[in-house]
């Protein structure tokens, strides 16, 4: 099964534009005269170097899509020079899904732990803290139009290992928000940490791998 073009254009095309375009905007707004912080969230975005790694199975493949960030620009790559830090595993039923709620991002569903309204800028610090976290997680958006989604971290994101069936390994953590929760969070109307602390975010395995992930997501850029 291949990919319909308008997944293909996602993929090779809108991905790495919207994370560029998200660039251009801290850019433009250093060039405006902006806040000494605004100028430092620049340089940790451009001091990004690394990867990511998208696969999306089919029943009969999977597909990869590979992207360098080098000087926190974002281009689709056959191979990437630097192992990549996350690697995110979805299935092609999931990608109408994925696409309603987390937009044109890659770092969708990092946003939405967040409380995020917009894109998630990724800088050096984020970057490093992800790939310190190392390990595979399973992010689970549950109810009407949901998905889920498989994202490693550190070596686990650079081995890409299957298991003896070809299987995702078990993650060491799962976390799963409903839909109410989710739409609340991405709106901001909710604190990602209240909804933890009061359990309406529901986390199974490794809590501190979990709540890692949240706080790395939240952390100021």
């Amino acid at each position: 099964m291949k990919l319909l073009a308008s997944q293909h254009e996602f993929y090779t095309d809108r991905v790495p534009e919207q994370f560029n375009q998200t660039l251009q905007t801290q850019r433009q707004l250093v060039k405006n005269g902006s806040a000494d912080a605004e100028r430092a969230r620049l340089e940790e975005m451009e001091a990004v170097r690394s990867s990511i790694a998208v696969t999306v199975t089919t029943p009969n493949q999977d597909i990869e899509h590979l992207y360098a960030i080098e000087r926190g620009e974002m281009r689709l790559v056959e191979k990437a020079e630097r192992p990549p830090f996350m690697r995110i595993r979805h299935s092609l039923e999931d990608f109408s899904n994925l696409r309603e709620e987390c937009g044109d991002s890659l770092l969708g569903f990092l946003g939405a732990l967040a409380g995020l309204g917009d894109e998630m800028r990724l800088t050096a610090l984020r970057v490093r803290s992800l790939r310190e976290l190392a390990g595979q997680l399973l992010f689970e958006r549950v109810g009407e139009g949901g998905f889920s989604l498989h994202a490693s971290f550190g070596a686990a994101a650079a081995e890409a290992r299957l298991d003896a069936n070809g299987k995702e390994p078990a993650p060491r953590a799962t976390i799963r928000i409903d839909d109410a929760v989710y739409a609340l969070l991405r709106s901001g109307e909710l604190d990602p940490q209240d909804a933890f602390l009061d359990g309406r975010i529901e986390i199974e395995g490794d809590l501190e791998m979990a709540v890692g992930l949240a706080l790395t997501a939240a952390s100021p850029d």
